[in-house]
């Protein structure tokens, strides 16, 4: 209550603009920074999604580079970071936001594309009853080739 108050008053107060921090008066910062990503790539994926973006390198190389270098201007230009005393905070939670992206866009994309994905299905499941039909496969392996594994 009052502590928490406090607590998080003191912290946005380390960083607000050109507060310098470094790893001894913000040791949070790293999973500050992890969050800004997660919700960078969260935002983004949705965008993507709401787009209807079908460009996948264009939107993947870009989503990237709004995880990874928008918390660096963040924290070098805004916040004057001391960011030699921390370990690895330029790159720490880009790939789990960079996840979070994709599986977001995936999941929008997917979600208004359900006739394809549903002829997709039935193309896969009938190609592979056909293949099951002009072949027998034999669970067991030519007598000569038990002892090879």
């Amino acid at each position: 209550t009052f502590e928490q108050t406090k607590r998080t008053t003191t912290t946005m107060t380390r960083l607000s603009y050109h507060s310098k921090p470094d790893a001894t008066t913000v040791p949070e910062l790293p999973v500050i920074t992890t969050w800004i990503r997660f919700v960078l790539g969260g935002l983004y994926g949705v965008s993507l999604g709401l787009r209807n973006e079908t460009k996948g390198i264009t939107g993947v190389l870009f989503g990237l580079n709004v995880i990874t270098f928008m918390p660096m201007f963040w924290f070098n230009s805004y916040l004057d970071a001391n960011i030699e005393s921390y370990k690895s905070l330029s790159f720490i939670g880009v790939p789990n936001a960079f996840a979070l992206m994709l599986l977001i866009w995936i999941t929008i994309f997917t979600m208004q594309h359900g006739e394809a994905e549903s002829s997709l299905g039935e193309l896969i499941s009938g190609a592979t009853m056909i293949a099951g039909r002009e072949e027998a496969v034999d669970p067991m392996p030519p007598s000569g080739m038990e002892g090879e594994f």
